[in-house]
C-alpha cells in the first residue's frame, strides 16, 4: 500500500497500486476540473488531469462530469474517449435530467423541458421517447450512467431542491414517467441511478446547505417515497409494490438453491443504480439515509442489488454531520454505500481517500467489503458494456451532435404541449414592446441554479428592449444607490422591491430615469406619459407567507396588468395565483426554466397559442 495522496495539484498514488489502494479508489466516484497549461489550451487534448490518470490506472471507479467539464457535446465526447483508454472499467457519469438541471447543455440551458413538463402529460409514451433521446446523446457523449431519473414525490410544494425536477406529486405519476424515463435511457446503451432513495419530496431543507428532516411514520414514507422506487426496482412484469419484498424472497431462494448470479436478476430491474439521500428519517433510522445502515438494508430488501450510490458527501448536510468528508466517506461505507460521490476539488478525494485507508487499516473497514462493492460497480459496467454494443452505441462527436439535434426537436414539441396560460387575462405583447421583467426568486437552489436566466434570455431576443429587474449595476441608468437596491442580495430585496413599486405608484407607467430625467420628480421630457410597458414577473414558489407571494402581491396591486411567468410547479399554480384579488393574472406556466420551457414561455407572450 502507498501513502494517500495528498491535497493538491496531484494527489493520487504515486506506486504501483496495492490491495487496499485498488479497493479504496474503487469505491470513489470524483468530480474533476478539466486540466489547462498556462497558455489555456488542454495538454493531452482532453483536459484530464495527472492526478485523475493516476487514480484511474489505480482502479478507480468512476468520476462524474460538471458543467465545466462537458461545454458542448464534442469536448464530452473526446474527454470521455481519453478516459476510457486510460481505464476501459470507469463509470462516467453525469446529471443530465433535462429542463433546470442540465451539464451538457449549462451554458444555453436544457434542449429537454424536464421531469415536471413530462409528467404533466398522460401516460409514459412521451417521457419513454425523451428518455431514448437523451440516452442517445449520452452514449454518444460517452457517458455510462445517467445519475436519474428523479423518482422523489414532491409532496412539499415548497420544496427548495426538488420541485420541478420531480415528474409529480403523486406516486402513481412519478412512477408511471420515471419508469418510462429510465427504459428509454437504458434502450440507447446507458445505465440509470434512481434518486434519492428514499424520497427528498417531502422535505423543505436543500441539502446542499442543510440537513432536511422527513419525521412522518414509516407507513407514510412507504405509501408515499418508497413506491417509485420499489415498483422501479420489480423486474419488468411486476406492478405491484408490495410485490417487491415477496419478488426479492424469490431471487434469494433461488440464489441459495440454483446459485442464480445476481447480474441476471439485476438486468431484469429498471435501475443500473441507487442514489441515496442526505435526508434524516427518524422512522428508518438515526442518521441521514446515506449513512445510514437501516436506509440500506431497506433498499436491499425492495431488491436491489446493484451500486448504491451516494448524493455528494461534500454537501452541507453531511459537512454539519460528520465534519469532513473523509469521516463522511468513512461512515458512507459503513452504512453500505458502494460509490461514493465528491466534488471538483481533488483536495475531496485526497480527503476521502486517505480516510478510507486509514479505516482499512485500522480495521474499521474491512477491504474485502470495498472489494464487494467494485464486484457491483463492475457488474454495472458489463451490463453497460454489453448494452452500448446491442445498440451500436458508438462515442463519437458527430453522432453526439446529431443526437443533440434530435432532442432539442423533440424537446421543443413536449414544451410546446405543456406550456400554457392559466386565465384569460393574457394580452399579447406586441412586437416592439420594451417589457419589464421582475424576477421573484428569493430562494436558493444549489442543484439547479437559483435563478437560472433562460426566460429573461428568450425575452431580450425578442423584444431587445426589455429591461431586467433586478440587473446588474451598469443596467441601471439612474443613481448608484438606487441601483445597488435592486441589484443587491440573492434577489430582489425589500428595498429594492419598494423603489420599483414607488416608480409604478408615482408614474403608473414603468420608466427609466434616464427617460424622464436625473431628477425622481422630473416630468417626462416631451410632456406626454409614456405608454405603459408589459410587465413580467417570474415566479418559483409564490406560496402564501413566503417573501416571494409577498412581492407579487405588491406588484399586483400596482400593475393588475402584469403578467406571470411560473418556473415552478405546476400543480400548485390555481392555489397560489387564482388566490389573488380578482382571481389572479395571467400566468404562463412553464413547467421549469430549462431552454425549451422559454422558448414555449415567450411564444405564449407572444398570444402563440398550442396547436
Amino acid at each position: 500500500m502507498t501513502d494517500a495522496p495528498t491535497a493538491g495539484a496531484e494527489p493520487g498514488p504515486q506506486a504501483g497500486p496495492g490491495r487496499t489502494e485498488r479497493a479504496v479508489n474503487g469505491v470513489l466516484l470524483p468530480g474533476f476540473e478539466n486540466a489547462v497549461g498556462p497558455d489555456g489550451v488542454r495538454p493531452d487534448g482532453a483536459g484530464v488531469p495527472d492526478w485523475l490518470a493516476d487514480a484511474a490506472r489505480a482502479g478507480l471507479a468512476g468520476v462524474v462530469y460538471f458543467a465545466r467539464n462537458t461545454p458542448d457535446v464534442a469536448t464530452t465526447a473526446a474527454l470521455s474517449a481519453a478516459l476510457h483508454e486510460i481505464s476501459p472499467d470507469l463509470v462516467i457519469a453525469v446529471d443530465e435530467e433535462g429542463g433546470d438541471v442540465s451539464r451538457l447543455e449549462a451554458a444555453d440551458g436544457s434542449s429537454l423541458p424536464g421531469a415536471a413538463a413530462l409528467g404533466v402529460l398522460p401516460g409514459g409514451a412521451i417521457s419513454l421517447d425523451a428518455g431514448r433521446a437523451l440516452g442517445r446523446v449520452l452514449a454518444a457523449a460517452g457517458i455510462d450512467l445517467l445519475l436519474g431519473p428523479v423518482l422523489d414525490v414532491v409532496s412539499e410544494p415548497e420544496n427548495p431542491v426538488i420541485g420541478v425536477r420531480a415528474f409529480g406529486t403523486t406516486p402513481d405519476v412519478v412512477t408511471r414517467h420515471g419508469i418510462a424515463f429510465a427504459r428509454g435511457v437504458r434502450s440507447a446503451g446507458v445505465g440509470v441511478c434512481g434518486k434519492h432513495f428514499p424520497g427528498h419530496g417531502a422535505t423543505t431543507v436543500d441539502s446542499h446547505v442543510g440537513l432536511p428532516v422527513v419525521d412522518q411514520p414509516l407507513d407514510v414514507v412507504r405509501a408515499r417515497d418508497l413506491v417509485p422506487f420499489a415498483r422501479a426496482l420489480c423486474p419488468e412484469g411486476v406492478t405491484d409494490p408490495d410485490q417487491a419484498l415477496r419478488a426479492q424472497a424469490v431471487r434469494d431462494q433461488a440464489v441459495r438453491a440454483q446459485a442464480v448470479p445476481n447480474q441476471v436478476v439485476r438486468d431484469q430491474s429498471r435501475l443500473d443504480a441507487v442514489m441515496t439521500a442526505h435526508v434524516l428519517f427518524p422512522a428508518v433510522g438515526p442518521a441521514p439515509a446515506s449513512v445510514e445502515p437501516a436506509a440500506t438494508r431497506l433498499l436491499r430488501e425492495l431488491g436491489h442489488d446493484g451500486p448504491i450510490i451516494t448524493d455528494a458527501l461534500d454537501m452541507g448536510a453531511l459537512r454539519q454531520l460528520t465534519g469532513s468528508v473523509g469521516e463522511a466517506a468513512v461512515r458512507a461505507v459503513e452504512a453500505g454505500a458502494d460509490l461514493l460521490c465528491l466534488g471538483l476539488d481533488p483536495a475531496l478525494y485526497a480527503e476521502a481517500y486517505a480516510a478510507l485507508s486509514r479505516a482499512v487499516a485500522s480495521g474499521r473497514v474491512r477491504v474485502e467489503q470495498l472489494e464487494e462493492s467494485g464486484a457491483r460497480t463492475r457488474a454495472l459496467v458489463t451490463a453497460v458494456r454489453d448494452r452500448r454494443a446491442v445498440v451500436g452505441a458508438v462515442t463519437d462527436a458527430a453522432v453526439a451532435q446529431r443526437a443533440l439535434a434530435e432532442l432539442a426537436d423533440l424537446g421543443a414539441g413536449i414544451a410546446d404541449a405543456v406550456v400554457h396560460v392559466r386565465g384569460a387575462r393574457l394580452v399579447p405583447l406586441a412586437p416592439d414592446a420594451e417589457p419589464d421583467v421582475v424576477d421573484l426568486r428569493l430562494r436558493l437552489d444549489h442543484a439547479a441554479g437559483r435563478t437560472a436566466r433562460h426566460v429573461q434570455t428568450a425575452i431580450s431576443a425578442t423584444w431587445p428592449g426589455s429591461r431586467e429587474w433586478p440587473g446588474s449595476g451598469e443596467l441601471w441608468p439612474g443613481s448608484r444607490e438606487f441601483s445597488e437596491a435592486l441589484s443587491s442580495g440573492p434577489g430582489l430585496d425589500d428595498d429594492g422591491l419598494a423603489v420599483l413599486i414607488a416608480r409604478f405608484t408615482r408614474y403608473g407607467v414603468s420608466a427609466d430615469l434616464d427617460r424622464i430625467g436625473p431628477e425622481r420628480g422630473a416630468e417626462f421630457p416631451d410632456g406626454a406619459p409614456r405608454r405603459a410597458e408589459p410587465l413580467v414577473v417570474i415566479t418559483r414558489e409564490p406560496v402564501p407567507g413566503s417573501a416571494e407571494r409577498a412581492g407579487l402581491e405588491q406588484l399586483w396591486a400596482v400593475r393588475p396588468d402584469l403578467v406571470v411567468v411560473h418556473t415552478g410547479l405546476p400543480g400548485p399554480v390555481e392555489d397560489w395565483f387564482g388566490t389573488l384579488s380578482g382571481g389572479g393574472p395571467a400566468v404562463v406556466v412553464a413547467c421549469g426554466t430549462g431552454r425549451a420551457n422559454a422558448a414555449a414561455a415567450v411564444e405564449r407572450l407572444r398570444g402563440v397559442a398550442v396547436e
